[in-house]
């Protein structure tokens, strides 16, 4: 079951919205577990009692606590890098503003049904693919790691370490290999000793990247151009899907 949020303080964009889910979820034959929040403050208070959604529909455009405020909160506050966060706004100017909350999806009202089923399927794909493992193994024991929850990888010598959120694991291998496994998914070398979850990037220059556990990675030379085209394509898709 998809457990999902809709929170804005229009209350005939949030029935419009359940109408919607509604609609798909019967025409599907999927299940979904839908709640409505009319103000960001609302939905703040609704998550830190840990409550956790799938997807979040989530306006900007809120007194008191706005979206994009709300969206730092989960990410950051929350250490919540899975829940699944699709904007709505009624301006298009925004879409560059909320690459640090890394969002799903940037949709413009009035929002389309098929916009908001393309959002909801695309949300099911990645958090599919999220339960998805890297293994490896240390000595003659098996490991594995959820891919979502990998920060990067950091080449150290003959070692190769899987940089989580809050610990650090430790294999004998090379970073080439690595990157080779991962091709399909969201992982791009932006250095000879960095391979990055593009998931968990909440800043990017023209020289280094931030990573949502904060730290500060380097580009180097060679890839600085493979990495700006890898962000314009996320940009390209948030544009797109509007």
């Amino acid at each position: 079951m998809l457990r999902i949020a809709i929170c804005d303080d229009d209350k005939i964009i949030c029935q419009q919205l359940e109408d919607m889910l509604t609609d798909i979820e019967e025409e599907t034959n999927e299940q979904y577990e839908v709640e409505v929040f009319y103000s960001g403050e609302e939905l703040y208070r609704y998550l830190k009692k840990n409550n956790r959604y799938n997807l979040i529909f989530l306006d900007i455009e809120m007194r008191d606590l706005n979206g994009v405020e709300v969206g730092k909160k989960i990410r950051d506050e929350m250490n919540d890098e899975t829940t699944q966060i699709v904007y709505i706004s009624g301006r298009e100017d925004y879409a560059m503003d909320l690459f640090e909350v890394r969002p799903l999806n940037f949709l413009i009202k009035p929002v389309s049904k098929n916009k908001v089923e393309a959002a909801v399927n695309k949300a099911i794909k990645i958090l599919g693919e999220s339960k998805h493992f890297y293994e490896y193994k240390n000595g003659n024991v098996n490991f594995s790691v959820a891919v979502g929850d990998i920060l990067y990888f950091e080449s150290d010598g003959r070692k190769v370490n899987i940089i989580l959120m809050d610990d650090i694991k430790s294999f004998y291998g090379k970073l080439s290999e690595v990157e080779e496994k991962l091709r399909n998914q969201d992982f791009i070398m932006i250095h000879k000793s960095y391979l990055i979850n593009f998931n968990h990037v909440i800043e990017y220059t023209y020289d280094y990247v931030k990573m949502s556990n904060k730290e500060t990675l380097t580009i180097s030379q060679n890839n600085r151009k493979a990495v700006r085209e890898q962000l314009l394509r996320r940009k390209q898709r948030l544009n797109h899907d509007k």
